[in-house]
């Protein structure tokens, strides 16, 4: 970790002043009063950062994890008027985020996409739809395939034409994780309401 320092000193007389810094990067101080030194850490950029727009809506998604499990950042602006900040924890790195108008009410829901570490690659989807008066939660249904229908993960999610699509290699008995053998599956699925939430539930 880079570190930058900044030691704004008035000497009065004669200060003697001891520094060092270690070969692992960390610091000490022989000798340096609380009131003489200020050091400033340089912040680690986000692994994944992202502004997106809908009409008079902002939306921000920030995460610095990129390992198994990451906490997501989300920020929410109508005009200049913050909505909602919330923090939501997220199965693997980040894979893309988009906002959409799926069920035509003309309010935006916010969707992040991740893919799980490891082999497997399985894609997930969070999402939340933004009322006037509150935050609704958007849930996929049946989101877990079965292995039974050659379905190994290795997701590829995105929006289209009013429905989220899901993309997929199928894998026959016997195929390597690389060299999947039985085509491709395709899936869509559709916002409706449900409750106080939505879901996503496949055409």
């Amino acid at each position: 970790m880079q570190h930058t320092y900044s030691l704004p000193i008035t000497v009065v007389g004669i200060l003697s002043i001891a520094f060092a810094l270690l070969i692992d990067g960390s610091y000490r101080y022989d000798y340096l009063p609380a009131h003489l030194a200020r050091v400033q850490t340089v912040q680690k950029a986000p692994a994944y950062q992202r502004t997106l727009r809908f009409n008079v809506y902002t939306f921000t998604v920030e995460t610095p994890d990129t390992g198994t499990v990451g906490v997501a950042s989300i920020k929410a602006w109508r005009g200049q008027l913050l909505l909602t900040n919330f923090t939501v924890r997220i199965d693997g790195p980040i894979a893309g985020a988009e906002v959409a108008d799926l069920d035509g009410n003309r309010f935006p829901e916010l969707y992040i996409f991740s893919q799980s570490t490891g082999s497997g690659s399985f894609g997930r989807v969070y999402g939340w739809q933004f009322l006037p008066e509150r935050k609704a939660n958007i849930t996929p249904l049946n989101w877990q395939l079965s292995f039974e229908t050659g379905y190994m993960g290795h997701d590829s999610l995105w929006l289209e034409r009013g429905v989220l699509c899901r993309q997929f290699p199928r894998y026959q008995p016997g195929d390597a994780n690389a060299s999947p053998s039985g085509g491709t599956g395709m899936m869509r699925y559709q916002l409706r309401p449900t409750g106080q939430g939505f879901v996503l539930k496949e055409l």
